[in-house]
């Protein structure tokens, strides 16, 4: 009995290895098989970025890989399957053959991997601060828009290689429908870049993912804006023309607003303008307007402007024949017999440039004088026709001889 149960253990085991020397080897044998256009993963770019570099753009990195392995398991085998990686670890700029790693499925033997490099371009990695913006998913009515907008941060770091950080105009913030209310809220948001079309871009690295953002939605109301000027210009300018708005459009809270009437500015001290300026309202008003007021996007391009020219200073000496004697008696004459009249002219630049002694007249007049006198005090007066500022004479009284003729 001992015997038979022996040999029928042994006839077991023997069948039990024909089996299974017949399934390996008939049934499920033993197979190669090349999957192709595997994904190489560039690893550690994160190590070139902090040494300012970064890889430059390409075509995906792709290798063929060879492997053997159950029919059965490399019969289902697919691109996912596998994970193809190439460390940069190190390197620096120029262009590098790195060494591609690739991992298998249990129980599949990696046979070959072509090419088993990849060609990388290391170059320098490029960094600039970009503004960020906010776009709206809401449609606002004609009497609402967005207001205290706050951004943290208001700029953005984009960095990556030269051309792709070149074509980035701004880092966008979507603001989705719903999220501005009529009370001020808080709340966190993803970013995008955009370049200079109107695409997002996702071959750059930004240097956060999202930004914090306030705000709330607010009424709008124009309503009289009332400034005024104080001073005079110095005597180095003169203006030629000045523009302040007559309305300004506010907004904030419906409730806020609601009682305004009018808006009154900081006078304007002209004694204190030396050149031509433009004063933006909104920095204008910046400490005079109610509380939970701002001012609207209408009017954020708003200024007072205020335009003046240099006024220059040119002198001319006339001698006393170039001096008239006016207004005298048909029966009189006279002649001036002070030696030389110093006259100063204030005027622009321009017209100071073109300007001539034959320009201004001098003379004395003698409408008071009916009799003949010599050594006669009278004021010297001029005339121009030019756009001049002021005119100083000296002295101020010329000698003036009467006779009758």
């Amino acid at each position: 009995m001992l015997k038979n149960n022996k040999l029928n253990l042994l006839i077991s085991i023997v069948c039990a290895i024909v089996l299974w020397a017949y399934i390996t080897t008939v049934v499920n044998p033993a197979t190669e098989r090349t999957i192709n256009n595997i994904t190489v993963d560039l690893i550690n770019t994160d190590a070139l970025n902090d040494r300012g570099f970064t890889v430059s753009e390409g075509a995906p990195y792709r290798v063929d890989v060879t492997v053997t392995g159950a029919r059965s398991e490399v019969a289902k085998l697919k691109e996912s399957d596998f994970h193809a990686t190439a460390d940069v670890t190190g390197y620096k700029k120029g262009t590098w053959e790195v060494p591609v790693n690739v991992t298998t499925p249990n129980n599949i033997e990696l046979v070959q991997v072509r090419s088993d490099i990849v060609s990388v371009n290391i170059v320098d990695l490029v960094t600039v601060f970009k503004p960020v913006r906010l776009e709206y998913e809401d449609k606002f009515g004609w009497n609402q828009e967005p207001g205290f907008i706050n951004i943290v941060p208001e700029e953005m770091e984009v960095s990556g290689i030269a051309e792709a950080v070149d074509s980035i105009d701004y880092i966008r913030v979507l603001v989705p429908k719903g999220d501005l209310t009529d009370q001020l809220n808080t709340f966190r948001l993803p970013v995008t870049a955009i370049n200079k079309s109107g695409q997002a871009v996702y071959n750059v690295r930004l240097s956060q993912s999202s930004v914090e953002v306030s705000g709330m939605l607010c009424s709008i109301k124009q309503v009289p804006l009332h400034i005024e000027t104080i001073g005079e210009t110095n005597a180095n300018v003169e203006v030629t023309d000045m523009y302040i708005p007559t309305y300004v459009t506010i907004r904030g809270a419906a409730a806020d607003i609601e009682g305004i009437t009018e808006i009154n500015g900081p006078p304007i001290d002209l004694s204190t303008i030396t050149t031509t300026m433009d004063i933006p309202i909104e920095e204008l008003l910046l400490n005079h307007l109610p509380t939970g007021v701002e001012i609207a996007d209408a009017s954020q391009d708003l200024s007072v402007r205020i335009e003046v020219q240099g006024i220059a200073r040119k002198e001319f000496v006339y001698t006393a024949d170039m001096i008239d004697v006016t207004n005298l008696a048909p029966s009189l004459s006279g002649h001036v017999n002070t030696g030389s009249v110093t006259v100063t002219v204030f005027a622009p630049r321009d017209v100071l440039a073109n300007m001539t002694q034959d320009d201004i007249k001098l003379y004395v007049d003698a409408t008071e004088y009916r009799m003949a006198g010599s050594g006669i005090e009278m004021d010297v007066m001029a005339d121009c026709g030019l756009d001049i500022k002021e005119i100083t004479i000296d002295p101020t009284k010329v000698r003036v001889t009467i006779i009758k003729e």
